[in-house]
């Protein structure tokens, strides 16, 4: 049987941190796609700063996530918060 090539998805922002992250780890034999979740508080469009470019000058397929409406629900009104409800995180 075969064994599976390995994979690995990136949180990517487009800077130097995660530009880097994806470049040691496909330089060691990995298969990298990245990922972007763009939310109303950043929506990395800054100074004709394109992530899809980044993206392809790195040679990974990238998905872009946009959180809107829900996402800003969550943080008007969490769920778990201001002490309501036991800490999903204990």
């Amino acid at each position: 049987m075969e064994k599976a090539k390995a994979k690995a998805l990136a949180l990517f922002s487009g800077g130097l941190d995660s530009s880097l992250a994806i470049k040691l780890i496909q330089e060691q034999g990995i298969a990298v796609e990245a990922i972007t979740f763009l939310t109303p508080f950043y929506s990395a469009r800054a100074g004709g700063f394109s992530l899809e470019r980044a993206a392809q000058q790195l040679g990974v397929p990238l998905k872009i996530v946009r959180l809107g409406l829900d996402y800003l629900r969550v943080i008007r009104k969490p769920k778990y918060g201001y002490g309501r409800h036991m800490n999903p995180c204990i």
